[in-house]
């Protein structure tokens, strides 16, 4: 018997994450958000000293959750880790077209998107800053060495999560009675459950080889960035068996059709489009959604048919091809360059006009998907982003 039932899913609605919340609240209420902004864009790695200029009370509040939790096995996490290493090009790939999908599908939690997108937050940029925070947490050490930067880049996400919440509800664009908590509990989890029960789940329809052994590991690893990140200990999947009945449950309760689904998917699939060059493959990306997230999902958020569908999924060597990087493949490279690293390509950097320093492909990856050898994108895109007005 299933313990994601419509009535707890829906009890995880009413709740944000109470620490973080009272934390903006105490923040805003003494008008330092902003100060704060500037201090926290400086703490990058996990091992950099707390700025004592801080609010004593966001100064303790990192101090607490600068570290893993209590219990939490780094030796799991890595090897979780090393599945990112030897997949990332096909997990990139699915992140960017299934994971957005399942996540825009979510009828109530996508209207904190497009509320925030409708007040002018870029797409790219929104893709680009996902992506940074992607690798951080997946690249091996990220979480476990003084090195890595995942510990202070959960930090932000979850404050940055808090403050929306506080935001939306301070500024009445926010029916808390017909969707939620805006960022709830449930949620969260869903996204949780898109980051990593989703990516193994497509993994294994590309008939890429993973084992129990490497699919517990690397929901293990999302278990434990979940809990940092605000999520319910207790919500959380036990296992990859727990993942699945978690996964089926918000499938269940929270997804179906929406105007706010299909806002967003649009912005998605003009930005795929925008990235993969020349018109040769126009049609492609919206096949790949469709194989991977299924046909009900891609008609509630409206993704195109077109006749790739039938080559995507008649297509031998998808996963292969996917996955392994020949640059002697001529345009076709260009392809695996666009879907499978579409969220940490220079280009999409460009797009976004997301500049932050310590946006970077850590040298580990970048030796592992042999991007020292890539050739530079062959052309432009056709057109420039276009600006959200309010």
């Amino acid at each position: 018997m299933t313990r994601y039932t419509d009535d707890y899913l829906e009890s995880l609605r009413a709740i944000g994450d109470p620490d973080a919340d009272r934390l903006i609240d105490e923040l805003a209420q003494t008008g330092e958000i902003g100060n704060v902004n500037r201090i926290l864009h400086e703490l990058i790695l996990n091992s950099q000293t707390i700025p004592t200029e801080l609010p004593d009370n966001l100064e303790n509040w990192l101090r607490a959750t600068d570290k893993l939790p209590d219990g939490a096995d780094p030796a799991r996490i890595e090897r979780g880790a090393e599945i990112f290493k030897e997949h990332g090009l096909a997990i990139s790939m699915i992140l960017a077209t299934a994971s957005f999908l399942e996540a825009y599908a979510a009828w109530k939690g996508v209207k904190v998107m497009t509320t925030t997108y409708r007040l002018g937050q870029n797409a790219y940029r929104r893709v680009a800053e996902t992506a940074q925070f992607l690798i951080l947490v997946m690249t091996p050490g990220g979480l476990t060495t003084d090195e890595g930067q995942a510990i202070a880049a959960i930090q932000k996400v979850r404050l940055m999560h808090a403050a929306i919440r506080y935001y939306l509800r301070k500024g009445g664009q926010w029916n808390t009675a017909a969707y939620g908590e805006p960022i709830c509990q449930e949620d969260m989890l869903g996204t949780l459950m898109c980051l990593s029960y989703v990516a193994i789940e497509n993994l294994r329809k590309l008939n890429i080889d993973i084992t129990d052994e490497q699919a517990e590991d690397f929901i293990y690893l999302w278990r434990v960035a979940g809990e940092m990140l605000g999520v319910a200990k207790d919500a959380i999947p036990r296992d990859f068996a727990d993942a699945a009945d978690c996964t089926a449950g918000i499938r269940r309760h929270a997804q179906g059709p929406s105007e706010d689904g299909v806002i967003m998917t649009r912005a998605l699939l003009e930005m795929h489009r925008d990235l993969v060059p020349g018109e040769t493959f126009d049609g492609l990306v919206p096949a790949v959604m469709r194989y991977l997230a299924g046909d009900q999902i891609a008609d509630w958020l409206q993704v195109p048919r077109s006749h790739w569908d039938t080559v995507v999924r008649t297509g031998q060597g998808l996963a292969r091809f996917f996955d392994r990087f020949d640059d002697s493949m001529g345009p076709l490279a260009d392809l695996v360059d666009q879907l499978g690293l579409q969220l940490v390509t220079r280009q999409a950097i460009a797009l976004s006009g997301y500049e932050r320093a310590a946006f970077s492909i850590p040298l580990s990856l970048k030796d592992a998907w042999h991007l020292e050898t890539r050739s530079a994108p062959r052309s432009a895109p056709r057109t420039a982003p276009v600006a959200v007005e309010p």
